[in-house]
């Protein structure tokens, strides 16, 4: 019995390189009463006692093929009493997760179904893992399949004898077991024979509206036939080699990651300058985990949707958006990247309306503290410290601000501004509003005043942002907008630093 010998010998070996050996693990197996399925379920039946496992054997009934699919269900539960094992074996109606998810593929919507049930029948049991029958065939016509769609190299790794469970997300301890991606269709039909044991064969896997069927039956023999008569081990060798590539990559992208990235419950955010520095392989990589990390999966994400978000980073457009699946959007403004379900990128700004007067202090060392509408504003006269300068100045900017950037990427309400104005040059009147159409503002350094939006665009302040930016406004005009710019004419000019009157004026959320 060499071919019962052989891939049980394979199958123990897997168990050993997962760990799943002599340690009572609990394994779920994936059942359809097919040749590969049986096989796996009779292999480890007969190692159950050897490797010391606890083995639970799960089927689903997808409701498809009427009488057909009802005869493989009552086959399997006989299958699992004659062997004693305990089984879970349930029908399910596709109809309603088909409409409730507008999934077209019933290819996609059976798959779904059956990772959806074995992980409850595992969650449930306290399974280390689920073991699946999926074979040397399987791997060539999904990296096959993956080949003809354009994938990347997630594609082309095809599937992995282990990994973490693929979906739905939530079951961080599951894994998924392919003991069998080493041996053959053939391989397991021989097991089956010699062992005597009887076997069902889905119709399903000859219907040519399925792709996978296409490519077993028609695609794979023509290329056998007329290219490579070994082409299912090239293809097998092509994942390999791509697995290989991808494991050091994703390497690469974990070692970036925490500088690269800030992940929260609603958004990804990632740092525009260290994401336009890595090379685009590892940009498309570090974009799919951060889908991964929003959206909980990567099923429907494409090599198209990632070329599209990379030539958004790397492109010249500085505003866009991508759609992605499950209502994903990754969002660009200026230097601003963020992966969100959100139509807009967030505003960390309170929004306020209106035309809020402020009192400015009278003498020297006096302060004014006031509210408007989710901002909190403190005035003070004094003599600017050494180091503030202005118009001409060589110390720098006479705007201080506790963030790096003049306007964080998410809300908060820690940020604060704060600048020193010539207390000349405010007048006596002094207001705090957002902007108004046709408003002109005159900025440091410059000699003439220029369009506010102009400004804002200049300063790559999102578009949906502008209309929330506090403006402190005197009656020659904007003084001050906040987080970016004073205005040239409100600067302390070099020479005067020294007992001239100044407001030291400092904004920040409530």
């Amino acid at each position: 019995m060499a071919s019962v010998a052989s891939l049980e010998e394979q199958v123990a070996a897997a168990l050993r390189r997962m760990g799943l050996s002599g340690n009572d693990s609990i394994l779920v197996l994936g059942v359809s009463g097919g040749s590969d399925s049986s096989a796996l379920l009779y292999s480890l039946h007969r190692l159950q006692e050897s490797h010391r496992l606890r083995l639970h054997v799960a089927h689903l009934n997808h409701n498809f093929r009427g009488d057909e699919a009802d005869e493989d269900a009552r086959f399997v539960e006989s299958l699992a009493n004659e062997l004693n094992l305990p089984a879970t074996v349930e029908k399910q109606d596709p109809t309603e997760y088909r409409r409730d998810r507008s999934i077209s593929s019933f290819e996609q919507l059976a798959r779904e179904m059956r990772y959806i049930f074995m992980a409850r029948v595992a969650d449930e049991l306290g399974a280390s893992a689920v073991a699946v029958g999926h074979t040397a065939d399987d791997q060539a016509e999904t990296v096959l399949q993956h080949v003809l769609r354009g994938s990347g190299l997630h594609g082309l790794q095809g599937m992995t004898e282990s990994a973490p469970w693929p979906w739905p997300m939530g079951y961080p301890n599951l894994r998924i077991f392919r003991p069998l991606l080493g041996v053959t269709k053939k391989d397991t039909l021989a097991y089956c024979r010699e062992l005597g044991r009887d076997i069902r064969d889905d119709s399903g896997n000859y219907l040519s509206r399925f792709t996978r069927n296409r490519v077993r039956h028609r695609l794979l023999p023509l290329l056998a036939d007329e290219f490579n008569p070994r082409v299912r081990e090239a293809l097998a060798r092509l994942a390999r080699t791509a697995a290989s590539d991808l494991d050091f990559m994703e390497g690469e992208v974990s070692r970036v990651w925490p500088e690269l990235a800030t992940v929260t419950d609603d958004d990804v955010s990632f740092d525009l300058r260290r994401m336009t520095a890595l090379h685009p392989s590892l940009q498309r990589l570090a974009l799919r985990r951060g889908y991964s990390a929003l959206t909980g999966d990567t099923r429907r994400l494409r090599e198209s949707h990632l070329i599209a978000m990379a030539q958004l980073v790397s492109g010249r457009a500085t505003v866009g958006t991508v759609q992605l699946p499950q209502g994903a959007r990754l969002l660009r403004a200026y230097d601003r990247l963020i992966l969100s379900r959100a139509t807009e990128l967030p505003c960390p700004l309170p929004g306020f309306q209106g035309d809020h007067p402020l009192a400015l202090p009278s003498e020297g060392g006096s302060e004014v503290n006031v509210s408007v509408a989710g901002w909190q504003v403190t005035l003070r006269a004094g003599i600017p410290p050494d180091g503030v300068g202005g118009q001409g100045s060589p110390w720098g900017r006479p705007e201080q601000s506790d963030w790096p950037s003049a306007i964080p990427d998410e809300p908060d309400s820690s940020f604060k501004w704060s600048a020193w104005l010539d207390r000349e040059s405010l007048g006596e009147e002094l207001s705090l509003r957002t902007r108004l159409p046709g408003d002109r503002f005159q900025p440091l350094g410059m000699s003439r005043e220029k369009k506010l939006q102009d400004f804002f665009t200049d300063a790559k302040v999102p578009r949906s942002w502008r209309d929330r930016v506090p403006l402190l406004v005197s009656q020659r005009g904007i003084a001050w907008v906040a987080g970016h710019r004073i205005a040239d004419w409100a600067a302390i000019k070099i020479g005067e630093l020294d007992g001239h009157p100044a407001v030291w004026v400092e904004i920040k959320p409530q």
